[in-house]
């Protein structure tokens, strides 16, 4: 009777194996029936259909003839379906987005453009707000912090760098481009008054013109010259610019010892 209540040390041991065994069975019944957490960046609609989430903060700049479209086409819409337009989705570019709505019933995606696409000499295709933002800057001494700096205030985001150097480079072609042209026509003009008058000269046209020229100089009375300067050509008779030329005493090559004829 004394050795009924004992239970031997193998007897132990077995039942605490099974206990373990046991308690990870259990685990992996719970784990199973654990229901899984759907991706991150997607919901479910009420009709079923995954949808992506968007957060989208701050302002954005908007073209209102593109505000005006787009409600042009949710009105159209909403007259055939009575689903609710749902923002899914954003594709920026500098200032510029590209907006995506859904309707919830039907999944009709609506697209909001917020600027208008501008097409340069050189056939390069960029968005109107990004133009204006770059070509503001340069024509103000401004570059891309001090436009990140002010948008940022405001709450609108702004391209990269590379972006506006790139757009900035873009700019400065067209108005080089766009500054020859102007010039051409000015001397035709020029030439044409000539002939008109009869001026000639060794029987060319000739023509009066006014040159000038300067070069950047510091004031609050330090000494400075600058080592680049330019130079105009006006013609008298239309008061428009034949010619502009940029010159620079500084020659990096020559600091470097380079000969000149590998310039």
């Amino acid at each position: 009777m004394k050795n009924r209540g004992k239970v031997s040390r193998e007897q132990l041991r077995m039942g605490n194996n099974k206990n373990k065994k046991d308690h990870r069975n259990n685990h992996r019944h719970v784990y199973k029936k654990k229901k899984l957490p759907c991706r991150k960046g997607k919901r479910q609609s009420e009709t079923g259909r995954a949808e992506s989430e968007v957060n989208i903060e701050g302002c954005r700049i908007i073209n209102m003839d593109r505000l005006q479209e787009y409600t042009h086409n949710l009105t159209e819409h909403s007259r055939t379906c009575k689903g609710s337009i749902t923002l899914i989705g954003e594709n920026r570019d500098g200032l510029a987005s590209v907006l995506t709505s859904q309707c919830s019933d039907c999944n009709h995606k609506i697209i909001l453009k917020t600027s208008k696409k501008v097409k340069g000499p050189n056939n390069y295709s960029r968005w109107e707000c990004n133009l204006a933002a770059v070509w503001g800057q340069m024509v103000t001494g401004g570059g891309h912090r001090k436009l990140e700096e002010t948008m940022s205030i405001v709450g609108v985001p702004v391209m990269t760098k590379t972006s506006f150097v790139s757009t900035e480079r873009d700019i400065g072609e067209w108005w080089e481009q766009e500054l020859r042209k102007s010039m051409e026509e000015a001397g035709k003009e020029e030439r044409a008054l000539a002939m008109n008058r009869g001026d000639y000269h060794e029987g060319v046209p000739a023509i009066t013109v006014i040159v000038d020229g300067g070069w950047s100089k510091r004031s609050h009375w330090h000494s400075y010259n600058a080592n680049s300067g330019v130079g105009i050509i006006i013609g008298k008779e239309t008061s428009k610019l034949l010619f502009l030329g940029v010159r620079n005493k500084y020659c990096s090559s020559c600091a470097r010892n380079i000969p000149v004829d590998k310039h």
